[in-house]
C-alpha cells in the first residue's frame, strides 16, 4: 500500500523539477479550464448571447491591452528569475513597477477606443473617478497574470493552479449574485472584482515565503546576465507575444465588429473552450524555459520528452473534444449548437500541431534566438488575422476556424526539422 502511494505521489509531484512544473501547469489549466468552462455556461445561461458577446470583446480588449502593458516581463521573469539568485526580489519588485507604469500609459492611450463599451462609457461619466477606475482595472489584471510568471520562474509553479482555482471559483459565485441585479455589467465586474483579493493573497506569499526561498536555493547558480540582454529579449519577445496575443483576442473583437454581438457569443464560447488547449500548451512549455535555462546541456533530452508525453495527452482529450462537442455546446444552449459546434471541432483540431510550435519556441527563449521566434509568431499572427478579416463577412466565423487551423499546420511542418536537429543533438 505504501508502494502505491509513493507511485500516486511520484507520478502527481516528479521529483524532476521540469516535470513537476509540468504537471502544475498542465493541473492549473485543468482547473481553470473546468472553471472557466462552468463560468461561461452560467454566463450563457443567465446573459443573452448579445451581452455575452458585448462583455467577452470587453474582457478580450482588457486581455490584450495588459499583454501590452506587461511588455514581456511575464516571459522575461520565466527566462531569467530561475537564476536570478540574490536578485530575486529585486527583479521582481522592478518587473511590477515597470508594468505598473506602463499599464497606465496603455489604459490613458486607449481610453476612446475603450469608450466604445457601454461599461466604459458609464464609468467615464463620472471624469477623473471613473478614469481612476479604469486604469486600476487594467493595472489589477496586468498584475494577476505578472504573479504566476514569479511563481513560475522561482520554481514554485504548485501555487499557480491554486491562485487560479481560488480566482475562478470567486468569479463564478460573483456572476450568480450580480445575474439579477446588474444583468448588463454582471460578467465584467464578476471577472474584476474577484482578482483583487486573489491578487493581494498571492502576493503575500511569494514575497513572505516564495522568492526568499528561491534566492537562497539559487544564490550558487546566478546567471550574468547584461541588461543589454534583458532588454533584447523584452523587446524582441515581446513582438512576438503580442503577435501570440492578438491571435488569440483580437479575434473576438474582429467577429464583433464585423459579424456583430450575436455572432461573436456564438463564436467566443467555441474560441474559449479550444483556447483552453492552446492555454494548457503554452503553461506546459514554459516548464522548459524554466529549467532549460538551468540545465542547457540537456536541452535536447527536454525537448524529446515534452513533446512525447505532451502529445500522448492531448490526442486523446482532442479526440473527446470532436466526439463531445455537440453535447459541450448543449450546456449552453440550442442556439450555441447549432451555431458553435463546427467551429468548436476545428479550433479544437488546430492543438495538434500547436504542441511542436510552443515547444519550438519555449526552446528558442532558452536559446535566445528571438528573431526567430518573432519571425514564426508574425507569419502566424498575420496570417490568421488576415484571412479572417477577408472571409469573414463572405463565410461567417467556420471561416475563421478554418484559416486558424490551416495556418497552424503549414507552420508546424516547417518547423520539424529544427526541433529534430535539436532533439538529435546538432541544434
Amino acid at each position: 500500500m505504501t508502494g502505491a502511494l509513493a507511485t500516486v505521489r511520484e507520478r502527481l509531484l516528479p521529483r524532476d523539477p521540469m516535470q513537476r512544473s509540468a504537471v502544475a501547469l498542465a493541473a492549473n489549466t485543468g482547473v481553470t479550464s473546468v472553471l472557466g468552462f462552468l463560468y461561461w455556461v452560467v454566463a450563457a445561461r443567465y446573459y443573452s448571447p448579445a451581452i455575452v458577446g458585448e462583455s467577452a470583446a470587453l474582457i478580450s480588449a482588457m486581455v490584450l491591452m495588459a499583454s501590452i502593458a506587461e511588455l514581456n516581463l511575464f516571459n522575461t521573469l520565466i527566462r531569467f528569475l530561475p537564476t536570478a539568485g540574490s536578485n530575486t526580489r529585486r527583479y521582481t519588485l522592478r518587473a511590477y513597477l515597470t508594468v505598473a507604469g506602463a499599464g497606465t500609459l496603455v489604459v490613458l492611450a486607449a481610453l476612446p477606443f475603450l469608450q466604445k463599451f457601454a461599461l466604459v462609457r458609464d464609468l467615464a461619466h463620472y471624469g477623473p473617478a471613473g478614469v481612476a477606475f479604469v486604469v486600476a482595472a487594467l493595472l489589477v489584471w496586468t498584475l494577476f497574470a505578472l504573479a504566476d510568471s514569479v511563481a513560475i520562474g522561482a520554481r514554485a509553479a504548485v501555487w499557480v493552479p491554486v491562485e487560479n482555482g481560488l480566482f475562478g471559483v470567486a468569479k463564478l459565485v460573483l456572476l450568480f449574485t450580480f445575474a439579477a441585479a446588474m444583468p448588463r455589467f454582471g460578467v465584467f465586474w464578476s471577472w474584476f472584482l474577484a482578482m483583487i483579493p486573489v491578487l493581494v493573497a498571492m502576493n503575500v506569499l511569494l514575497f513572505s515565503r516564495l522568492l526568499p526561498r528561491h534566492a537562497r536555493e539559487s544564490a550558487g547558480q546566478s546567471e550574468r546576465v547584461s541588461r543589454r540582454d534583458v532588454a533584447a529579449f523584452m523587446t524582441l519577445d515581446n513582438i512576438a507575444l503580442l503577435g501570440s496575443t492578438a491571435a488569440n483576442y483580437v479575434l473576438p473583437v474582429m467577429v464583433a465588429v464585423l459579424a456583430g454581438n450575436e455572432a461573436n457569443g456564438y463564436f467566443f464560447v467555441a474560441w474559449g473552450v479550444a483556447t483552453v488547449l492552446e492555454v494548457a500548451l503554452v503553461n506546459v512549455a514554459a516548464s522548459l524555459t524554466v529549467e532549460g535555462a538551468r540545465q542547457r546541456e540537456r536541452l535536447g533530452e527536454m525537448v524529446s520528452t515534452l513533446l512525447r508525453r505532451t502529445t500522448v495527452l492531448a490526442v486523446p482529450l482532442v479526440l473527446v473534444l470532436l466526439l463531445t462537442a455537440p453535447m459541450i455546446m448543449s450546456l449552453y444552449g440550442d442556439a450555441y449548437v447549432a451555431n458553435s459546434t463546427d467551429l468548436l471541432r476545428v479550433v479544437v483540431l488546430a492543438a495538434l500541431p500547436r504542441i511542436l510550435i510552443v515547444v519550438w519556441m519555449s526552446l528558442n527563449r532558452v536559446r535566445q534566438r528571438l528573431g526567430q521566434i518573432l519571425a514564426v509568431q508574425a507569419v502566424i499572427t498575420g496570417s490568421v488575422l488576415g484571412l479572417s478579416w477577408a472571409l469573414l463577412p463572405g463565410y461567417g466565423i467556420m471561416a475563421v476556424g478554418v484559416a486558424h487551423l490551416a495556418v497552424q499546420c503549414v507552420v508546424a511542418l516547417a518547423l520539424v526539422p529544427s526541433v529534430l536537429r535539436v532533439v538529435r543533438g546538432r541544434g
